[in-house]
């Protein structure tokens, strides 16, 4: 089936195409080629291949406790999936299979949040232990830590040029970290509370975040400084994705609804009330062309045109 890539122009007929019940939701994610969609929470990770609905192609627990966040790898040969369990768990992809490649020690308490480098090198991990690590991809060896004062690192995001990684946490603040020396370089921005998600402008130098404040900021890279803000999701902002070509910004929290905004203008273009809890978890896929949503309702849906 062909679908048209989401826009401003279309957002309006957007509708629900599919649903499956999951457990407890904490993370999704879309493979770089969009063939697969991973979901990770109570029950262990889920991937559907091509197709979505009905029960997965691959079910996975290979970690004691739930999981907290996943990452496809930017060639998509690996999925990191951060636990509970304090443990980062590898799986090598490789056509319709996958298996544990290896399994990663070294935080002291949850794993809350990873990220891939795109030069395919690095992992970064963060979690309720107040550290972030950097691993080896190659090795699986721990590299030497981030240095700095640091609180409960909720999210994770590098940069397009793989030197510089954002931390978000507990105390609401923005770290961009110097790879090469360790060291937070600066703080590019804060809000009044938590900050729960960060995510990357597609081509563009900015960063978006989504806070407990129930608000969601634009974050200029270059400059180091908040371009705009605007009041989100009542009760507080959970989950953040951006689209593919950057325009679109996909916000779900508290209120349980997923709204979606035209990011240059901050104009709320259509709310989405299918879940009867809070949303915790967004991505589109690669192409634009779906939206896929989980909560604490225990449902994940697919979202295109109709």
């Amino acid at each position: 089936m062909s679908l048209e890539p989401i826009s401003c122009s279309n957002i309006a007929s957007l509708r629900c195409m599919a649903s499956v019940r999951f457990g407890w939701i904490s993370q999704l994610c879309w493979s770089p080629g969009g063939d697969k969609l991973a979901l990770g929470g109570g029950d262990g990770i889920a991937i559907y291949f091509r197709e979505f609905g009905g029960a997965p192609t691959l079910r996975l627990r290979a970690q004691a406790e739930p999981v907290k966040d996943i990452a496809f790898s930017h060639d998509g040969k690996l999925l990191a999936a951060g636990s509970a369990d304090m443990t980062i768990a590898l799986y090598d992809l490789v056509g319709d299979h996958t298996s544990l490649a290896q399994t990663l020690h070294g935080h002291s308490d949850a794993v809350e949040a990873l990220a891939f480098s795109p030069d395919g090198n690095l992992l970064a991990t963060g979690g309720a232990d107040r550290s972030i690590r950097i691993w080896s991809i190659q090795s699986g060896e721990q590299l030497e830590g981030l240095a700095g004062d640091t609180h409960e690192v909720t999210a994770l995001c590098f940069a397009s040029d793989s030197r510089h990684l954002y931390s978000a946490g507990l105390d609401g603040k923005i770290l961009r970290w110097d790879i090469e020396t360790r060291n937070a370089s600066d703080v590019i921005g804060s809000h009044d509370d938590r900050i729960r998600r960060i995510a990357l402008r597609p081509g563009k130098a900015a960063l978006a975040s989504a806070s407990r404040d129930m608000m969601i900021s634009l974050w200029s890279l270059d400059e180091g400084a908040g371009t705009q803000s605007w009041l989100a999701n009542r009760g507080g902002v959970d989950a953040l994705a951006f689209s593919p070509d950057g325009a679109l910004l996909a916000s779900g929290g508290r209120d349980n609804t997923i709204r979606i905004w035209d990011v240059d203008s901050a104009r709320e273009l259509t709310a989405l009330a299918a879940h009867r809890r809070p949303v915790l978890a967004l991505g589109f896929n690669p192409a634009g062309t779906m939206l896929a949503t989980g909560a604490g309702d225990n449902q994940v849906m697919l979202w295109a045109l109709a």
